[in-house]
């Protein structure tokens, strides 16, 4: 996203944008909200919208880097040192809560849904996204420490990971969330750690 400041509130044009699409969309729901009614609730231009949107459905995809602020902050207040798997364990925990705790919950199935169809980037399996470059770190040092089988590659053992998770978490928007994602993804992540410690 582009930081064009703007100096009335020191948000940028893509946070203010951000920022008031997804009070509209969870006031009054993705599909009844407007390009147009963000553009004025925001008070942005329809250019600067499309400069840095193709619509709003990519606006609604920004959900994912919110996500990743939060990942971020988890891994500068993590203990370094406990084992890699710990740390694959611990990340999952937190990543799953911090999904069923998220104030966005009512927009995932919306988000999940629209990235399957979209023409546009996907940015759930981006990897330049803070998530996988975190699950990418702590795999690779497990594999260096040798608590995980070098056998696989990072780069394999990061997307499993990632798949499952997402995996788990689509299910859970399908099902309206009737079980605890927490739980069932605590199961599925030990025994993916079965699978590849050494």
């Amino acid at each position: 996203m582009t930081n064009t400041k703007n100096t009335e509130n020191n948000l940028t044009i893509t946070e203010k944008i951000i920022d008031t699409a997804w009070k509209l969309f969870l006031e009054k729901g993705y599909d009844e909200t407007t390009v147009d009614e963000i553009i004025e609730k925001s008070n942005t231009s329809k250019g600067s919208f499309y400069y840095h949107f193709s619509g709003k459905e990519e606006v609604l995809f920004c959900i994912a880097y919110y996500f990743d602020v939060d990942y971020k902050h988890w891994l500068k207040n993590l203990d370094p040192n406990l084992s890699s798997l710990e740390k694959l364990k611990k990340l999952d925990h937190f990543v799953m809560k911090n999904i069923e705790d998220s104030p966005y919950r009512p927009l995932l199935a919306t988000l999940y849904g629209l990235q399957v169809k979209t023409k546009f980037r996907r940015h759930i399996i981006n990897p330049d996204r803070e998530y996988y470059k975190i699950i990418t770190q702590i795999i690779k040092e497990g594999i260096e420490n040798r608590e995980i089988k070098s056998e696989y590659t990072y780069q394999e053992l990061t997307e499993w990971f990632a798949i499952i998770e997402r995996g788990l978490t689509y299910d859970w928007c399908l099902n309206q969330g009737r079980y605890s994602l927490v739980k069932y993804s605590q199961t599925a992540i030990d025994a993916f750690i079965n699978i590849i410690k050494t």
